[in-house]
């Protein structure tokens, strides 16, 4: 296997020049357009027609979501280094071998499950709400394998295509058993149906492009090497998924599926927000470019990072302070009646759009200067704080502490990785934030004093309007332009 600095290199330089970063990302960002669209659609139907089934649902995606992490296992870089590095006709092996590893998790990953709903005494209605919602899951992570190599040949555009026929079709599906009064149980076949879909799109395309079998004996002591190369990722994934998800499992036992559902119903507004911009536009655009030049021109590092910090807060106030200001007409909206404490829980949750902003961009530095194992230690830390923030806060508070629970965590993993990129690499100046956060605090003032004499929403869009052009207008002056968006190099990241 390669080493991070090697992975990290093979990926950026074996991709095609002729689709820019933006392009590939376009594909990918109109599939998640759609997903997130037809996402809301179902759950906020399902939220409207009853609670008590949407709080199952929700739970049982929480516990899914972890389940993926597992059988995906951190997987996803050294496949994307072998097969950026691979000679012609060493794929299938490649692929191969890691959907091997992914289905040997797969098998203790849905024992354990079925293992917690009979520990917990669910019904049996929720309980295979449970179980087939995370088998989708873990049967999505097979699709990913041959997205990887989708995105490594450029080919974002089939995967594209995949991400928003499932997604139609598996959200279309529940949306219309639910209508139609079927069990939720029926219902909750949405995400196996989704997997289907993916992975017959990728396999159908494996098979045309390679002419090769899906299963096959893989090379066992290769299968090794990448379980281990995985293996530091892997943690990392696996226990950030579990420290974002955690306060759900600990509020279903101070609540019940119905504070899980109010939890639920605000976390679905903040958090795409958040996965927008730390997972795809940092993760598939801003990694990429840091990547390239960490390598080849590690002067242009500093200024890159210091101005995607800079951007990245002074873009998150805006939207904190609508999701904040607007939290009663967004829950009444698209909620209605009954989730009324969702509003008060909106305007603390917009905290970790900004936090998660922060860190997710210091934890990908740290992963292109080959601090994976350090940002380990980080994960392992705040994971164990979540903990102890969950056993603390959430029995006495309830909601109110599932909310504090997940801020808390978010911002000791950012303080971490800031602490470490400053102390290493003295990226920032105390004078770096001053611009967006002094704008920040002058907005807000004028909201004060407009709300009472324009009304919320006018004074909401005036203090907008006047942030914006504050931002377009000396934002270049105080933090540079926006960063590229490629790399100078003929190279692209897949």
């Amino acid at each position: 296997m390669h080493t991070d600095r090697d992975s990290i290199t093979a990926t950026v330089s074996s991709s095609s020049p002729q689709k820019s970063i933006m392009q590939r990302f376009a594909h990918l960002l109109s599939a998640q357009g759609i997903e997130a669209v037809t996402s809301m659609v179902f759950f906020l139907y399902l939220a409207r027609l009853d609670a008590s089934v949407f709080g199952e649902v929700m739970y049982a995606m929480a516990a899914g979501s972890i389940v993926m992490k597992v059988v995906q296992f951190g997987l996803y870089y050294p496949l994307v280094s072998d097969l950026g590095s691979a000679s012609p006709g060493e794929e299938p092996e490649i692929l191969n071998r890691v959907n091997v590893i992914k289905f040997l998790l797969l098998v203790p990953s849905m024992v354990v499950i079925f293992g917690i709903v009979f520990y917990r005494g669910f019904s049996l209605q929720m309980g295979l709400v449970i179980v087939f919602v995370c088998l989708g899951f873990a049967l999505e992570a097979f699709a990913e394998t041959f997205f990887a190599d989708f995105r490594v040949r450029g080919l974002q555009d089939r995967e594209a295509r995949a991400r928003i026929t499932s997604s139609v079709v598996s959200y279309g599906f529940g949306f219309g058993t639910a209508a139609l009064g079927f069990s939720p149980i029926v219902v909750s076949l949405f995400k196996l149906i989704s997997a289907g879909i993916r992975t017959w799109y990728g396999a159908a395309d494996y098979l045309k492009d390679y002419s090769a079998r899906i299963v096959s004996i893989p090379n066992w002591p290769m299968v090794w090497k990448v379980f281990s190369a995985a293996s530091v990722f892997a943690v990392i994934e696996i226990l950030g998924i579990i420290y974002n998800k955690t306060n759900i499992f600990f509020l279903e036992e101070a609540a019940g599926v119905k504070g899980v559902a109010l939890y639920s119903a605000t976390w679905n507004l903040v958090d795409p927000v958040s996965i927008l911009a730390s997972e795809q536009f940092l993760g598939w655009v801003i990694f990429p470019l840091l990547a390239t030049l960490w390598w080849k021109r590690r002067q242009s590092v500093d200024k890159l990072v210091r101005s995607n910090a800079q951007w990245l807060m002074a873009l998150a106030f805006p939207i904190m302070f609508v999701l904040h200001t607007e939290s009663g007409l967004m829950i009444g909206l698209v909620y209605g009646q009954g989730y009324e404490q969702a509003i008060w829980m909106q305007q603390y949750l917009v905290w970790t759009i900004l936090i998660s902003f922060e860190n997710n961009l210091f934890s990908y530095v740290m992963m292109v200067a080959g601090a994976a194992k350090t940002l380990l230690i980080f994960t392992i830390a705040a994971t164990l704080l979540n903990l102890v923030f969950n056993l603390v806060l959430v029995a006495p508070l309830g909601l109110e502490g599932a909310c504090l629970v997940i801020i808390l965590t978010k911002l000791s993993m950012m303080v971490f990785t800031f602490l470490y990129c400053q102390i290493r690499f003295r990226f920032f100046g105390w004078k770096d934030f001053l611009f967006p956060l002094l704008l920040g605090i002058a907005s807000v003032v004028v909201f004060v004093g407009l709300e009472p004499v324009v009304t919320l929403h006018p004074a909401v869009a005036i203090t907008l309007a006047l942030y914006s052009g504050a931002v377009f207008v000396l934002g270049p002056r105080f933090m540079g332009r926006l960063p590229a968006k490629k790399p100078a190099s003929n190279t692209d990241s897949p």
